[in-house]
């Protein structure tokens, strides 16, 4: 059974004059499923960003702890307020929830249909209604195939342009043209949702009448990254690890001049450096063959960190620079850490759990965790 993986992408546009937006999305990943979780409060503003906030976190709380779809659909359900003016919730629930085997389920209340897109076709998702704690909602499963894309809209994505350059809005037949359409040659999740949204603005000539999110779901293999750190506790386990780390699947990088000394020893291969110091700070990347990234061991897993951490765009050359680009890029990353200590960093007598770099790898992990990558690992 081969493996897929739901690459998720997000644009937003808030109402024009409010410096929140109305709607929330949660993205949720566990071993097995991706959830995502859609909400649109009523009205504009910050009382409907709580709202669908509210929303969105006891959803993706109930369902990230394996509590049945249907009852977490009852409890918010049962949950939400109902405007006596207008007669609706003050907020809306998109759910979409993907196994890693590709099996989608969509829940919608009170939200615009989700559309899939499959070869440059786009339907409606399909979904039955049916009445959940006296309130009826759509729900549907299929199970979807490498390269499908679900996309999740709110209200503001449907009626752009309403009452001005389109009188009845975009609708959803006209963002389903668009989806077949110039959309067709954009494969990753995050630049449909960008170009969606784009158009989206346009037509509501940059003054957005309404929140406006765009959720895409691209269903494709994972990206693997395997990241050897350190040499192994027993010198003679060397080959072992070196061979196993080869095995890995997708990318590979080297974190640790004395590792990549070993991987070259054990390959046969030689290490080059490169002497190019594009930051000071940082220092310079190596080359093996076959092998995608070399860099010094600590000192720039720990730069990895904080440029994970960063708000502000980076593109250096720079070894930690590099290496973080990587990081975002894969879906699945495996770490193997080497529990020999260095004694320029500390005492070697130290147990391995309070070592300097048992706690970078631990930042790493976390950063990595909540930027939704599945991390593992493994000491040797």
């Amino acid at each position: 059974m081969v493996l897929l993986h739901a690459e998720v992408g997000l644009s937003q546009l808030s109402k024009t004059g409010e410096e929140l937006c109305g709607d929330n999305v949660e993205v949720v990943r566990t071993p097995t499923d991706t959830i995502i979780v859609i909400s649109d409060g009523l009205g504009s503003g910050v009382k409907a960003n709580i709202l669908a906030t509210l929303t969105t976190k006891i959803a993706a709380s109930m369902l990230k702890r394996g509590i049945p779809l249907e009852d977490v659909v009852d409890t918010i359900t049962a949950t939400l307020p109902v405007c006596k003016q207008r007669k609706i919730a003050y907020s809306t629930l998109h759910i979409i929830k993907i196994t890693s085997d590709g099996l989608a389920t969509v829940v919608e209340f009170d939200c615009p249909s989700t559309f899939l897109k499959r070869s440059n076709h786009v339907i409606v998702f399909p979904t039955m209604e049916k009445v959940v704690g006296g309130k009826v909602i759509r729900e549907g499963q299929l199970v979807l195939q490498e390269d499908d894309i679900i996309v999740a809209v709110s209200d503001g994505v449907i009626h752009a342009g309403i009452g001005g350059l389109l009188k009845l809005g975009w609708g959803w037949q006209g963002i389903a043209q668009q989806l077949a359409g110039e959309t067709a040659k954009i494969i990753d999740a995050e630049s449909l949702s960008k170009q969606v949204i784009r158009c989206c603005q346009g037509y509501y000539l940059d003054k957005a009448g309404d929140d406006s999110t765009v959720v895409s779901v691209k269903i494709r293999r994972p990206l693997h990254l395997t990241i050897l750190t350190g040499p192994p506790a027993d010198r003679s386990y060397d080959q072992k690890v070196v061979r196993r780390f080869l095995h890995q699947p997708g990318k590979k990088a080297i974190a640790g001049g004395t590792t990549a000394n070993i991987v070259s020893r054990v390959t046969n291969r030689p290490l080059t450096v490169n002497l190019d110091y594009h930051d000071p700070d940082i220092p310079p990347t190596g080359r093996i063959e076959g092998i995608d990234l070399v860099t010094e061991g600590v000192l720039t897993l720990n730069a990895a960190v904080d440029r994970l951490r960063s708000a502000t765009m980076w593109n250096q050359q720079d070894g930690a620079s590099q290496l973080a680009r990587m990081m975002l890029e894969a879906d699945q990353i495996n770490i193997i850490a080497g529990s020999a200590v260095n004694p320029a960093h500390q005492n070697p007598n130290f147990p391995v759990q309070i070592n300097i770099k048992s706690q970078v790898l631990n930042q790493l992990l976390t950063v990595l965790k909540g930027k939704g990558k599945q991390v593992s690992i493994e000491w040797v």
